[in-house]
């Protein structure tokens, strides 16, 4: 649920209209919006606690943490967006008062990075978190060259992360432990 929290909010949005300077388009982007950023950052770093435990990779996790609430937070302080809008495409634009938004490249990158490194850095084996990664960059990549709004187009994404984690742990028998 928590890679995938933006979606669910996009999708009220939706249901909303998103209508201009309504109440729940300003709730939804104000209070769960940025929830639902942590979300899509935070997920995979604290599913990845349940195969191993924070002390091994200490460092690495809690840069990653303070990263993705950093990004979250400054978007918040720099751009102070209130409402949700449609862009000229059709897309949500939640980022921004500029319509359509305008996505710094590297910052666009460091997000990307933020949410596979949990997939590259910990789960095995190495090639499937280089398979889904690599899809979801390549979409992130083209919604940020050929749409208006990169930002909406995370669906892509984070969506497959949780359909190949879905499918994977269906795949995956669970063994029993049992103590002596």
């Amino acid at each position: 649920m928590g890679i995938t929290a933006m979606q669910w909010v996009e999708g009220l949005l939706w249901l909303d209209g998103p209508t201009p300077h309504g109440t729940v388009n300003q709730l939804l982007t104000i209070g769960l919006i940025p929830l639902a950023l942590l979300a899509q950052a935070w997920g995979p770093l604290f599913g990845s606690t349940f195969e191993l435990p924070v002390r091994s990779h200490r460092l690495s996790f809690f840069a990653l943490l303070v990263v993705g609430l950093t990004m979250v937070v400054a978007v918040r302080v720099i751009y102070h967006p209130t409402h949700t809008v449609i862009t000229p495409q059709g897309h949500l634009n939640w980022y921004s008062p500029r319509n359509p938004p305008v996505f710094l490249a590297w910052a666009y990158g460091l997000w990307a990075l933020v949410i596979g490194a949990p997939f590259l850095l910990w789960w095995r084996p190495f090639i499937q978190s280089l398979i889904i990664v690599s899809w979801g960059w390549m979409w992130a990549l083209l919604s940020f060259l050929l749409t208006d709004s990169a930002a909406s187009h995370w669906c892509f994404f984070v969506t497959f992360y949780a359909a190949f984690v879905l499918i994977y742990a269906m795949m995956v028998k669970q063994g029993r432990t049992t103590s002596a």
